[in-house]
C-alpha cells in the first residue's frame, strides 16, 4: 500500500488523511513515547522543541519557564535557526510580561497566540522581537502544568513563510499538553538539592527560595520601574488547635491555610508563596496594583477555619516601586510588611495592614 493511514469514509469507502496531518500524529505520537521515559527536565523540553520544530515546519522553537515571584520569563532552551544573540542553552535570556502583550495572554490568559509581519495588528514589541530575529511570523502557547501556569512555548517561521494557521495551533495545543505531563513527572523527580527549597510540610517555597526570588524582583536595569508588594501572613489559633487536636491537627491546619494561600494569590500571575516559619508565610507579588494584592489578602483574612478552635489569618502588607537606584533592599519590604502583620494580629483585625514607611537604616556614622 503507498503511503497515508486509511479511514472509513462518510459513504463507506477508504478515506486518506492528509500526508500533513498524518506527519502531524506521528509526531505526537513519538513525542509522548520520548516523554514518558524519565529523563531530566532540560531534556524533555529539548525534545518538544525539536519535535514541535520539525513538526510545524518552524524556523525556530523555544521553551521558558515563568519565574515565580516575578512578571517574567526566562527561555531553557532554543532550537533550529537561532537569531544573533539567541544561545541554544541561554545563561540568561528573559522577558518582561509588561513589555510584551502577546506574553501577557499566555500569562493572564492561558491563550494560545500568533502573528506576523504582515499582520498590521502586530505588537510594536513583538514586531521589534521577530525583526531581530530575523523571522517573519509567531506563535506562543502557554505551558499549564497540574493546573498552574509554568511556561511558554514559543515558534517561529522565516519571512516569506507562510504564517501560523488553525493546523497549526491544533497540533501545539495537543503538544504542549503531553509536555506538560512530562514536565509534572519531571518536577516531582527533583532532585534533593531543589528540594531544599521547598518547605516539606506544604509543598510551598521556603526561605532561602524567598531571598532569591526576591533578589531578582529588586534587580531592574536603569530606566525600568517595578512594583514589588510583600504579605506577611500570621496563622491566628494555630496553639489551641495543636493543644486540642494535637500537632496532627496543627498540621492540617498548616496545609489548609498553604492551600488557601495558593489558590488566592495564584490569579496575580507570577506571585510566589512561601512558608518561612511555623505559623508564618510571605507572599511576594511583582508588577501587580498593590490594591489587587491588598485585596487578596484581605478575602483571606476574613476566611475562618473552625477545627474545634476558631482559626484566622492576620494579615500585613508593604509596597515599592523599584527602580535601579532605589536603595530600599527585600529586607527592608519584609520587615515593614512583618510590622504591618504584627499590628493587625495585635489589633484582631480582618483586613490587611498596609505599611506606610520602610524605616530605612541609616548608612550614616552614629557619633
Amino acid at each position: 500500500m503507498s503511503g497515508g493511514t486509511t479511514l472509513k469514509s462518510t459513504e463507506g469507502g477508504p478515506a486518506m488523511l492528509p500526508a500533513d496531518e498524518q506527519k502531524r500524529i506521528r509526531s505526537l505520537a513519538a513525542m509522548a513515547r520520548a516523554l514518558g521515559r524519565s529523563a531530566p527536565l532540560f531534556r524533555h523540553l529539548e525534545i518538544a522543541a525539536e519535535e514541535a520544530r520539525t513538526a510545524m515546519g518552524a524556523s525556530s522553537v523555544s521553551v521558558s519557564r515563568l519565574e515565580r515571584g516575578s512578571l517574567t520569563v526566562r527561555t531553557i532552551v532554543n532550537v533550529g535557526d537561532l537569531g544573533p544573540d539567541e544561545q541554544r542553552w541561554p545563561e540568561d535570556e528573559t522577558y518582561a510580561l509588561d513589555k510584551f502583550a502577546n506574553l501577557s495572554l499566555v500569562v493572564e490568559d492561558l491563550k494560545i497566540w500568533t502573528t506576523s509581519l504582515d499582520d498590521p495588528a502586530c505588537e510594536p514589541s513583538e514586531r521589534r522581537l521577530l525583526t531581530e530575529l530575523g523571522k517573519g511570523s509567531s506563535v506562543g502557547a502557554p505551558v499549564v502544568v497540574d493546573g498552574r501556569l509554568w511556561g511558554e512555548l514559543y515558534a517561529t517561521r522565516a519571512v516569506g513563510e507562510p504564517s501560523f494557521g488553525e493546523d497549526d495551533l491544533a497540533y501545539l495545543e495537543a503538544l504542549v499538553a503531553i509536555l506538560a505531563g512530562a514536565v509534572s513527572r519531571s518536577l516531582r523527580e527533583e532532585s534533593l538539592e531543589q528540594l531544599a527549597y521547598h518547605d516539606p510540610l506544604t509543598g510551598l517555597m521556603n526561605r532561602r527560595a524567598l531571598d532569591e526570588h526576591a533578589a531578582t524582583a529588586f534587580h531592574v536595569a536603569a530606566g525600568v520601574s517595578r512594583v514589588v508588594t510583600v504579605v506577611a501572613v500570621d496563622i491566628n489559633g494555630l496553639k489551641q488547635v495543636n493543644d486540642s487536636l494535637g500537632h496532627e491537627g496543627g498540621d492540617r491546619l498548616i496545609q489548609s491555610v498553604a492551600r488557601a494561600l495558593t489558590a488566592g494569590f495564584d490569579p496575580l500571575a507570577g506571585s510566589l508563596v512561601s512558608r518561612v516559619g511555623g505559623d508564618e508565610f510571605t507572599v511576594l507579588v511583582s508588577g501587580h496594583d498593590p490594591a489587587q494584592v491588598v485585596e487578596v489578602a484581605d478575602r483571606l483574612c476574613r476566611h475562618t477555619w473552625d477545627l474545634d478552635a476558631d482559626a484566622s489569618l492576620s494579615c500585613g502588607a508593604a509596597s515599592v516601586v523599584v527602580t535601579a537606584d532605589s536603595t530600599v533592599v527585600p529586607s527592608d519590604l519584609f520587615a515593614a510588611a512583618d510590622r504591618a502583620q504584627y499590628i493587625a494580629k495585635r489589633g484582631r483585625l480582618t483586613s490587611t495592614v498596609l505599611a506606610d514607611d520602610f524605616r530605612v537604616p541609616s548608612t550614616e556614622p552614629v557619633d
